[in-house]
């Protein structure tokens, strides 16, 4: 719906958009006419590109482009990580916290890269290295933390399953980090939008905006970012699996780990534990109901895991 630089008073409010007052209770046509108008601004905004992308964080940039499987990349890795005294810090805490790790506490980087592999190494950096970006959205920081939490909660059981299948578990763990990396985007700018405005919205507010414009906004960060391939083509195929072609199975992964975030951290979408097991995208990876049980029985490490990222 196009609102232009009409008035309040003159919009019009498709009749589908009534749905909204039952869904969030909305108490009065004028606010519902001022969610509209939020919704009409953001709309001009991604069509117009006017949106604030994040940029990738250098390190991030250079962990990601570097690659894993080329002889000196554990130099290499370790020289980028080197260069950023606190993000050296934080991945020797997370390394040494690992549940394989050590019983001493690993001390250098090469050690790290040694005991743990380069794939997890690069990947704990590159989380750290973009988790603070994610998580300071100003003035909800509650709900970025909530959707982060789920970003990396896939990540964590995308890298379980790839195990499981002998699959790329770097690639699945990025891909699993990243595939709702628009949410996060996008509620930053509902944030911006709506303080211009003057409006205070609600949690269900902020999802249902959040739920219309995050694709898009997520195809725009990818653009600006520039990964490598394949990681742009799970982001894209990972909802769709099936029509994913040479990446169907580490999309599939991806949209497995998704499921099993919603299941471990109780979102309103999850399914139950036995509807999980037998669903499509849980079997087309050939697992089995002994799988299963390997796989929940995880859920505790998972959780811890996620506690060590996200400390206080």
């Amino acid at each position: 719906m196009s609102v232009g630089a009409a008035s309040v008073s003159q919009v019009v409010v498709a009749p589908a958009v009534t749905s909204t007052v039952r869904q969030f209770c909305v108490k009065s046509f004028a606010e519902l006419q001022g969610l509209e108008l939020l919704r009409g601004a953001l709309e001009r905004r991604v069509v117009r590109n006017e949106l604030a992308i994040p940029s990738l964080p250098d390190v991030a940039v250079q962990i990601v482009r570097g690659g894993t499987h080329n002889s000196g990349s554990a130099y290499r890795l370790a020289q980028i990580i080197h260069a950023d005294a606190a993000l050296t810090k934080y991945v020797l805490r997370i390394a040494s916290s690992a549940a394989k790790g050590p019983a001493k506490p690993i001390t250098s980087l090469q050690h790290a890269i040694a005991w743990l592999g380069l794939d997890d190494v690069a990947n704990i950096a590159f989380t750290l290295a973009l988790q603070g970006q994610m998580l300071h959205v100003e003035g909800q920081h509650r709900k970025a933390r909530r959707l982060w939490r789920h970003s990396l909660a896939s990540a964590l059981w995308a890298r379980q399953v790839s195990e499981m299948l002998a699959c790329d578990t770097g690639l699945c763990y990025l891909s699993g980090l990243l595939h709702n990396i628009g949410r996060a985007v996008t509620l930053g700018a509902v944030h911006e939008v709506a303080q211009r405005a003057g409006q205070h919205l609600s949690g269900e507010q902020y999802d249902w905006l959040i739920g219309i414009f995050n694709r898009d906004v997520g195809e725009r960060v990818m653009s600006a970012w520039a990964l490598p391939e394949p990681v742009p083509s799970v982001l894209a195929g990972w909802q769709s699996y099936a029509s994913a072609g040479a990446v169907r199975g580490e999309s599939n992964v991806v949209n497995v780990a998704h499921k099993l975030a919603d299941f471990t951290l109780q979102e309103s979408s999850m399914m139950r534990r036995e509807e999980l097991v037998m669903d499509s995208a849980y079997l087309d990876l050939g697992l089995s109901s002994q799988n299963a049980v390997e796989l929940f029985d995880s859920t505790s490490a998972i959780n811890a895991e996620l506690d060590r990222y996200l400390s206080p």
